[in-house]
Formats: C-alpha cells, sequence, structure tokens
C-alpha cells in the first residue's frame, strides 16, 4: 500500500492483511496519510527468517520451471512501484509474454485504478490457458492465500488473457494445493468491495480510526491492536478472554478490565459460568496491579526488579488429584525446536534441536539433535532412557507444561517411522503428564498470562531469573546464529558457536527445574486443600494394554533400513517400506484420532473455542427437545437436545452429516457418577454419535450449560 498523487494503491497483500484484521490495515493507512496516531512498526526476527526462507522456497521453484522450460521462462523485473513509467512497461512486458504463449511468466506486474500486484507464476496449461500459482513456505492453504491468487487470475481476465479454472499454492512441504476458481471467486468480489470501502472511508475521513469502532473487524492479538489494548485497558487484557468474547460483552456495555471486575448478571450469548471466571479472572489482575503499583509507590520495588508473585486462589482443587503420587523415577521435561528448519529437497519442517530433562535430584540431561538423522537417534534414546527407567520405576511419570512435549513425540515417531509402539505406550499408561491443563482447572492467577514464565514467581524463590535467552523466538535465532558459526569452520567462531549452545542448554535446564518446582508447588495446594493423587487406570486394572508393531510390518522395517528424510531408496525399498506402513495403517490412523481427542478433553472446556471443529453452545437458542427417558434395554436414560451456537472454523468440505462426539462438565450433585472414561482434571466424553444432533446420554444429572461439541 502507498500513496501516488494523493491516490491510494494497494496490492493483493493489502487483501490478505485486511482480511485479517481490517483495525491494523486501516491504522497503517493512517500513518501513511501523515495523521498522528498510535503505530508502532515491529520488527520480529522470527518473521524475517521466515521471509528469507520464503523467498529461497520461491527460488527452488523458479529453479525448477528453468531446468524445465530453458528460457521458456520470461522473468518480469519488478519495477519502482512510484515510478510510473516502470511499472508501465512491466505491466507491458507482462502482456507481451502472455500473449506470445510463453510457457511460464515470473514476477507477472499486474496494474490497475488502485491495484498493482506481482504474481509469482503465471504457467501455460496443456489448452493454452494460463494458470496462477503461488510459491508459500505454510504446509497449508489459508483463505487469505488464495484470495491473492484469485486478485492475480482476475487480472488475467481483465487484459483479456484466458485463465485456467483453478488457481494453486506451491506449498513448502512440495506439495501443490489446487482450487477451484468458482470457490473462492465470491469470497474475493465481497473482500475486494469491503477492501475499497475501508480505503475510501479513511481518506474521507478526518482522523485516525478509533480502537473499538464498531464498523471494523479486528484481531486484537496482532501488535497493532495490542497497543490499543493496552492504552485503553481493553477487556483483552483479561486472561483467557478469547476475542469472540469481546463482542457479546462490548454490547453488554462492558469494554474495559476495570468495567468487567465490576461487572453483575448475565451477558447475552455468553455462558454464565464463562462470565463468571472471566470476571474473577479481571478482578484478580486488578489485585495484582494494585500491588505492584503499592510497592513501587513504597519504594520496595524498582521497575527492573523481578516481578511479584501474583495473586492465586483455588478453582477447582479436585482437579489436582490428576498429579500422580511422585515417583523418585519422575523425569521433566522441555523440548526446544526450530519450525523453519529444513534440509535436502526442503520438504520436510522442523527439527527439534535439545530434549532437556531433570530427574528429582534436579540432574540435567540433554540429547542435542543438529539434523533429521540426528533428532531420529534422539528419539530413539529418549525412549530407551525411560523404558530403562520405568523397569526400575514403574510408577515414573514425565511432567511437561503444555501440549507441545506430547504431540510432538507422536510427530517424530510417525516422521522416522521408529517408536510409534513406544509412543504409544506411553501415552496409553499416562506416564506423559500436561501440568498446563492442570493450572487451568485448579487455580486462578492474578496474569493476563499463563505462560510457565509469568507463573514462577509463585514457587522460584530466590532463584528466579530470566536466562540470557528470554524467549522461545530467541532461543530459536540463538540456535540458528550457532550453527551458522559452527558450519563456517574458524576456531573462534566454534567457540562461540559452542558457548551459545551451552547458553541454550543453561535455559532449557531453568526450564525443566521451573517444570519440576511448579509440580511441588501444586501438590502442596493439593494437600493444604485435602486432596489425594488418584492412581493412573492402567495401575488399578493390574495390566496395561501392550503397544506392538505386527511382526512383519517389523521385518519389512529391517530390510529396508533407516532413511533420513529426503534420503533416495531404490524401487524395491521404497515398495518395502510402503508395504510396512500400510500393514498397521489402519491402527496408527485409530490412535491418531483417539489421542488427539484424549489431548483435547485434556483441557480446560474454555480453551477449545477456537479449535477448528468445536460447536460453542448458545444457551439462549438451545433447548431441550425431549426430556430424559428410557428406552428399551438400554441401560442408561436419554434425553434429546437442539443445540445452537457458533461453530470454529472447519475445512471447506466439512458436511452437517458428520459424525459427532460430545463431551459434558462434570454432574450437577456430588452423588451422581463420573462418565466412562473422566477423571480428575478431566472433560467427561461420551461415545461417538452418528448425528450432528449431540443429544446426551448420561446416566448422571442433567447437562449443565457449557457443552462443547467436537464435530467429526
Amino acid at each position: 500500500m502507498y500513496l501516488v498523487g494523493g491516490s491510494v494503491v494497494t496490492s493483493a497483500s493489502d487483501l490478505k492483511k485486511a482480511s485479517d484484521c481490517e483495525f491494523a490495515f486501516l491504522r497503517e493507512l493512517d500513518v501513511k496519510l501523515g495523521r498522528d496516531t498510535l503505530f508502532e512498526p515491529v520488527s520480529d526476527a522470527m518473521l524475517e527468517r521466515a521471509g528469507r526462507l520464503g523467498d529461497e522456497h520461491e527460488r527452488r521453484v523458479l529453479a525448477r520451471y528453468r531446468d524445465q522450460f530453458g528460457a521458456g521462462v520470461v522473468e518480469i523485473p519488478q519495477p519502482n512501484v512510484r515510478d510510473t513509467e516502470a511499472v508501465a512497461a512491466a505491466v507491458e512486458a507482462t502482456r507481451a509474454a502472455l500473449e506470445a504463449g510463453v510457457p511460464v511468466v515470473y514476477q507477472a506486474t499486474f496494474a490497475d485504478e488502485g491495484f498493482i500486484g506481482f504474481a509469482d507464476f503465471i504457467v501455460r496449461r496443456p489448452d493454452g490457458r494460463y494458470r496462477v500459482q503461488d510459491s508459500k513456505l505454510a504446509r497449508h492453504a489459508r483463505v487469505t492465500a488464495l484470495l491473492q491468487l484469485a486478485a492475480y487470475a482476475s487480472q488475467l481476465d481483465r487484459i483479456g488473457i484466458a485463465s485456467d479454472d483453478v488457481v494453486e499454492l506451491l506449498l513448502g512441504d512440495g506439495t501443490s494445493s489446487e482450487h477451484r476458481r468458482d470457490d473462492i471467486t465470491p469470497v474475493y468480489v465481497q473482500r475486494v468491495a469491503r477492501l475499497r470501502q475501508l480505503v475510501d472511508e479513511r481518506v474521507a475521513a478526518d482522523g485516525p480510526v478509533a480502537w473499538g469502532d464498531p464498523r471494523y473487524t479486528h484481531d486484537g492479538r496482532c501488535p497493532t491492536c495490542e497497543l490499543e489494548v493496552q492504552a485503553n485497558r481493553d477487556v483483552l487484557l483479561v486472561g483467557s478472554l478469547r476475542v469472540t468474547q469481546r463482542e457479546p460483552l462490548a454490547e453488554a456495555g462492558i469494554t474495559t478490565i476495570d468495567e468487567l471486575a465490576a461487572s453483575s448478571g448475565p451477558v447475552p450469548h455468553l455462558i454464565d459460568s464463562t462470565v463468571d471466571n472471566l470476571r474473577a479472572q479481571a478482578r484478580l489482575q486488578l489485585i495484582a496491579e494494585a500491588a505492584a503499583r503499592a510497592a513501587e509507590a513504597s519504594g520496595e520495588r524498582r521497575a527492573d526488579d523481578p516481578p511479584l508473585a501474583p495473586p492465586v486462589e483455588v478453582r477447582e482443587a479436585a482437579a489436582l488429584a490428576a498429579i500422580p503420587e511422585p515417583s523418585r523415577g519422575d523425569l521433566f521435561f522441555d523440548f526446544e525446536g526450530d519450525p523453519l528448519y529444513t534440509e535436502g529437497d526442503a520438504t520436510s519442517w522442523n527439527l527439534d534441536y535439545l530434549w532437556g530433562m531433570v530427574d528429582e535430584h534436579e540432574q540435567y540431561t540433554a540429547l542435542w539433535a543438529h539434523s533429521f538423522a540426528e533428532e531420529r537417534e534422539a528419539l530413539l534414546q529418549f525412549l530407551e532412557l525411560v523404558k530403562l527407567r520405568r523397569q526400575v520405576h514403574p510408577d515414573l511419570h514425565i511432567y511437561h507444561y503444555a501440549s507441545y512435549e506430547r504431540t510432538h513425540l507422536t510427530t517424530i515417531a510417525a516422521r522416522h517411522g521408529v517408536g510409534e509402539a513406544e509412543v504409544d505406550q506411553l501415552l496409553h499408561d499416562g506416564v506423559l503428564v500436561d501440568l498446563y491443563p492442570i493450572v487451568k482447572r485448579s487455580v486462578r492467577v492474578g496474569s493476563r498470562s499463563y505462560s510457565i514464565k509469568k507463573l514462577e514467581p509463585l514457587y522460584m524463590g530466590d532463584e528466579l531469573r530470566e536466562a540470557d535467552v528470554k524467549s522461545g523466538a530467541d532461543s530459536i535465532t540463538e540456535y540458528v546464529r550457532a550453527r551458522q558459526l559452527a558450519d563456517s569452520g574458524g576456531a573462534a567462531e566454534s567457540v562461540e558457536a559452542q558457548r551459545i549452545l551451552d547458553d541454550l542448554a543453561d535455559y532449557n535446564r531453568y526450564d525443566c527445574v521451573s517444570t519440576r518446582r511448579l509440580r511441588d508447588w501444586l501438590l502442596a495446594i493439593a494437600r493444604r486443600e485435602g486432596v489425594q493423587p488418584v492412581p493412573p487406570a492402567y495401575l488399578a486394572e493390574g495390566a496395561a494394554k501392550v503397544y506392538e508393531p505386527t511382526p512383519l510390518a517389523m521385518q519389512l522395517r529391517e530390510l529396508v533400513g533407516p532413511a533420513a528424510p529426503g534420503d533416495g531408496r531404490t524401487p524395491d525399498e521404497l515398495a518395502l517400506a510402503l508395504s510396512a506402513a500400510a500393514i498397521d495403517y489402519h491402527d496408527r490412523e485409530a490412535k491418531s484420532f483417539w489421542w488427539s481427542h484424549y489431548l483435547r478433553v485434556d483441557q480446560p472446556v474454555d480453551s477449545w473455542e477456537d479449535h477448528r471443529d468445536v460447536l460453542v453452545v448458545d444457551p439462549g437458542v438451545s433447548r431441550v427437545e425431549q426430556r430424559w427417558y428410557e428406552e428399551g434395554t438400554r441401560q442408561h436414560p436419554r434425553r434429546e437436545v437442539r443445540l445452537g451456537g457458533r461453530i470454529a472454523p472447519a475445512p471447506a468440505s466439512a458436511s452437517v452429516r458428520t459424525s459427532s462426539c460430545c463431551t459434558t462438565g462434570p454432574p450437577r450433585s456430588r452423588r451422581a457418577p463420573c462418565a466412562p472414561g473422566s477423571g480428575p482434571g478431566r472433560t467427561a466424553r461420551s461415545s461417538r454419535s452418528p448425528t450432528p444432533a449431540c443429544s446426551s446420554r448420561r446416566s448422571a444429572s442433567p447437562t449443565p450449560p457449557g457443552r462443547r461439541c467436537p464435530w467429526r
């Protein structure tokens, strides 16, 4: 977006920006119009690196086309957008190349009234029509990326070039994602009209766009929005409050954290229990703010001192029973990973380069992995370490904070085709214990964030510190720098690289120790509240289910041998590898579904709202169609409920006839039995239902408001 002669010129990228957050787009336009407003450009090292990797991905695609078509690839030099003559020349060169029927046009330039765009690739199809392609580092298609493709395709139509019915994204994992223009065009036309309306309104306005203007949408979390959230003490300051909850609160006249804390009564379109929780959270944060101000005013605390411990309330003490009885074999585990790492043909991404853990004595163990091959070995070493340790301490558990460690163990095992049965066994036996959902369920903390860094003032005492590497993003940036120094080959560079790695290990060890101290802090609360740990189900059963791959699959894998992602295989080796994978395919797929579901029910229900395929029920528009009744020989009573509400983003192919899986809150009566499969700190789960009506079949008392239904 830029100004030429007082006119605003937008691009396909601006269409994406406005679709993501209208407020941020308009605030940027205000700055370009010279209006004095709250705005600060953000420098993000990870985004800059992603941009460089995206450029490399684009160059790889270009190289493949040059290998295929040679001189048939026409590259249009990108002009200075403010040089009208240079832009006109690039537009004409693009038109001439397309009219001449060249196989590929790279960086095709389009310009129309108030619009300029540069398409990555325009490729001629066998039928003579041209297809628009865009290279994206992402591994999945996003609607905003498709809008950009639609913009370029519409420019082909405008200049009279026959265009394909399909547009295509060339994704970062080497796959492509094709989409019919007929499916995209209605949304594109609507968004273009909206973009023009936004620009016209802003140009005609007397001043900058105001925060909270109901005419414009915002994502509430982008850097531009965050400046306004802080300046206006917006309700988005409240921990756990979601952007989708802001609108009903605003309609009820509640726009700030202070107003929310002082409010009472129901809020239309929000569940009462959710509103009560948000109010309590707001009040606790205000108490924390007041304590910090008082400490600074009295001179007891300087601005650069470590943060004060936030106030804490016990929310649901029973959820603390999900923490197992401590064992001398317990481990406290933390990954460090680089989501942008790739190697070889750049079709596989993400390297977990540091596997750190401490034991009950806080003895630290680190497994490093600087390549995919080393990551595979790190997985095998980790699983072997845990296996031997469980032989000595069968009651051990591995503690972590948030779901990264659990999900990445399954991902790494699937990527390398090793250790899948062992990881399944750990999951089935409940060896991995995520403390994050236990914290969210059991206590309320007077902090906007429930990240472990914000909790550390509660239990780290004099050991509370900020490591030289202050965040996960900083850790990744430092790791990349260390590897670059090591690869340079110089002696001084190698010493500096090792110093950085040692610092990263120290940072990782501190996080592992923090996880241990958090576990102990929660156990102290449990003892104070009289809550006893509940033994894991597999121990109560006396014998755990044993996961083992099919012997034939194991034999075939041994014949093939290990292969890192991107390594070549002979046709026979590939056939054996595919056969080995196919043998246990259905079991693997079933386990993948159920482990993801079990992971979800371990999380607090109020964290599901932004998950894909989740229906957030609105009690105001839902009703009981038929009350509890007995039917035939069924063991439990049933009832039928018609649910209405808001469904989270879902795939375009989702069908209303997709089967569903319902979950409920705890029974209202303490005497009512827990649902099958439920446990302390876990949302009760029901069997899958074949209809989207989500009727509840529970022997417990009627389900309270707040049900969430993950659509399948």
